[in-house]
């Protein structure tokens, strides 16, 4: 098995720890709090430490932060590359510091900035901003475990990183647990979070320490962290854009239903599992890995190491796709209905994920087409790219919100970044995707992906267990496989 994919199965397999206990976090959740404008009004405060943490932990300054380190190793020594994370760590923290102080000065303006519809409620704003205080401290916790992780990707390791999040997701389900006891107290699953990200922290700090991290400042304060945030500023216009698209379909939510918010964020976070699992693995290993030929300037790997990208991606993500659609209802129903979660929330929830599913593809391939310009130190063209989604997504929506409600964001948000993807795919340097090698390998793809939604469509409606109906359904997909002739482990080969 080739070193691409080994990395790809282990970063898959932390992803796969962390999203197994973060599933068990949001079914604790739905059914302890169901879906109103309480959840509603914890999403959103949720989401604001969450949206920073995509300019600081992820994305822009990780992405940039990567092939700095990877030089620094390669052509300088540990010393220099420990001093860089350690100068970039206080540079970043003293930001944090100042959007600490801030939002903790006038959280409900803030918060009426992201749920206006709520803003004649003074009840779920004030909760809200509460909530928002709390979890703000988060933000400075996880961006410096994402710069510790950058370092242990660049040493072989990728369990660590993303199993990481596993540790926050068990101590969010301990103050769900708590607050439910304590009277459906959800301010205790915001001290989930802060206590959660306080652990998560010191198990990556010490994984990097055994691989060999020392914060030291021996030599004054890295030059490249100034390179480094030059880097960065055409990029956080990009991640601006993308979070401005993502917050616009929870701002319009907002003037729905009651529960509109939570009903988008139950279906997201399921359609962010095989995302999460299996495209962000990719990605996050097609960075590091094309980071490294990109240093030794060989551009044969670095096209055979997209391309591997692409096709892992078709292998498990037109299935993927293909199973939520035709199973989104049993899934949300088995997984979300209990107690405080009523079929009504299943219905509307199913809807969401069939929407948000339609643009899995489009996501997964984004993740690592942006990694790709990223490695090259190219920022701006992600960000045109983003900004034509943004674009996108707002008409969309102004389209499809009436007639489809919150569905309709779902399917906006999918539809808008295909237009990215496209948009990236077309000014990628060097790199062509071999359609015509490629072509009958997706159709058997598409071929065994169909059979296997049409056979556990058919199982689901005899009646057996959606559990059995899920596990049956692999089955088939990698029986149709091996039928028409795919070999995968030569594919992956």
């Amino acid at each position: 098995m080739s070193g691409f994919i080994q990395k790809v199965l282990k970063s898959g397999l932390g992803i796969f720890t962390s999203r197994i206990f973060g599933l068990i976090r949001d079914i604790v959740v739905a059914g302890y709090f169901g879906a109103s404008g309480l959840t509603d009004a914890f999403f959103v405060a949720f989401a604001i430490p969450n949206l920073f943490r995509a300019f600081f932990a992820e994305g822009a300054l990780s992405s940039a932060f990567v092939p700095f380190l990877s030089d620094n190793m390669k052509h300088k020594s540990s010393k220099v590359a420990d001093n860089y994370i350690t100068s970039l760590i206080i540079a970043v923290s003293l930001m944090i510091a100042v959007i600490l102080v801030i939002t903790s000065l006038f959280p409900e303006y803030i918060i009426k900035l992201f749920m206006p519809g709520y803003a004649n409620n003074q009840e779920i704003i004030t909760t809200a901003s509460n909530m928002m205080v709390v979890l703000m401290p988060y933000l400075l916790l996880v961006t410096i475990c994402a710069l510790l992780s950058g370092y242990l990707n660049l040493k072989g390791s990728y369990y660590i990183p993303h199993s990481s999040t596993a540790i926050l997701n068990i101590a969010m389900i301990t103050g769900a647990w708590i607050g439910y006891t304590k009277g459906v107290d959800i301010m205790y699953l915001c001290y989930g979070v802060f206590f959660g990200g306080i652990a998560q922290l010191l198990y990556v700090a010490i994984a990097a320490y055994i691989k060999g991290y020392r914060a030291t400042l021996s030599g004054g304060f890295s030059k490249d962290v100034r390179k480094t945030f030059y880097l960065v500023i055409p990029s956080l216009a990009g991640v601006g854009i993308n979070q401005v698209n993502f917050m616009v379909g929870r701002i319009l939510a907002s003037f729905l239903a009651v529960g509109s918010i939570s009903y988008l964020y139950y279906a997201n976070r399921l359609f962010q599992f095989p995302l999460g699992m299996f495209a962000v693995a990719v990605g996050t290993v097609t960075l590091t890995e094309i980071s490294k030929a990109n240093t030794e300037g060989d551009l044969h790997k670095r096209n055979g190491l997209i391309d591997k990208a692409v096709n892992s991606i078709f292998l498990i993500m037109l299935p993927a796709s293909t199973g939520l659609i035709v199973l989104a209802y049993p899934i949300i129903d088995i997984v979300y209905a209990r107690m405080s979660f009523t079929m009504e929330n299943v219905g509307a929830t199913a809807s969401a994920l069939q929407m948000y599913t339609i643009g899995l593809l489009f996501y997964s391939f984004l993740n690592v087409f942006s990694r790709v310009f990223h490695s090259e130190k190219d920022m701006k063209t992600p960000v045109k790219g983003a900004a034509i989604g943004l674009v996108a997504n707002v008409l969309f929506n102004l389209l499809l919100i009436k007639p489809m409600g919150h569905s309709g964001i779902a399917l906006a948000s999918g539809l808008a970044a295909g237009l990215n993807c496209a948009y990236l795919y077309y000014k990628m340097r060097d790199y062509r995707y071999r359609l015509t090698d490629n072509f009958f390998y997706i159709v058997k793809l598409v071929f065994a992906s169909v059979v296997m939604g049409a056979s556990t469509y058919g199982l689901y409606i005899l009646g057996l267990n959606i559990i059995p109906v899920i596990a049956i359904g692999g089955v088939i997909y990698f029986i149709a496989l091996k039928i028409t002739g795919i070999r995968i482990k030569e594919l992956i080969r």
